[in-house]
């Protein structure tokens, strides 16, 4: 058995959602036996978790490539949401990673929140105080935007889906500059 102690880049967003960026497959024991996480979501184009070993310590994986900066597909996505979802509703953890974890794993993690009752602000606004760097880029903004409408008005749900501006205000907080008072 390989203790593994180097820092992983993850933050739970909910007891059961974890959301970050990439790890050590030598970790995927830590992440079975110490985090009992059962499932996995990479959307990284660039690479991809080594699913032999994950499945040798119990850990699925869906493997959804995308391209660093840029919106995971609607297909993806949507067969992304369902995929966790699923998990989750049976009491499972899932870690969802890109790179860096702050654009692609923030998308499918919004979306998952959204499909669990948040409100699209509000999903945004705890996954940012769970994980500062989330920044989904514009375009996958966008994408959530777009998402979160087809969510509304299939399911006739009460919420207005925010304008850009009030994703990104929130999105990009972190990297606001205060004026110096001089």
């Amino acid at each position: 058995m390989v203790q593994h102690s180097l820092p992983l880049n993850l933050d739970w967003v909910t007891p059961e959602l974890a959301v970050g960026g990439r790890f050590p497959i030598e970790a995927a024991e830590h992440l079975a036996r110490r985090l009992a996480i059962r499932h996995i979501v990479d959307v990284r184009q660039e690479c991809r978790d080594d699913e032999r070993v994950l499945r040798q310590h119990g850990i699925s994986l869906l493997h959804l490539p995308t391209e660093d900066m840029c919106a995971i597909s609607r297909h993806m996505l949507d067969a992304g949401v369902r995929w966790v979802h699923g998990h989750l509703s049976l009491g499972h953890k899932v870690y969802i990673h890109c790179e860096h974890g702050i654009g692609r794993s923030a998308l499918l993690a919004l979306c998952v929140l959204v499909e669990l009752g948040h409100p699209p602000l509000e999903a945004l606004s705890l996954a940012k105080r769970q994980r500062r760097r989330v920044a989904p880029s514009p375009e996958q903004l966008e994408t959530f935007m777009a998402w979160s409408e087809e969510r509304r008005v299939a399911r006739s749900l009460p919420w207005a889906v925010p304008t850009f501006d009030e994703l990104a205000d929130i999105a990009y907080n972190h990297v606001r500059t205060t004026p110096s008072l001089s």
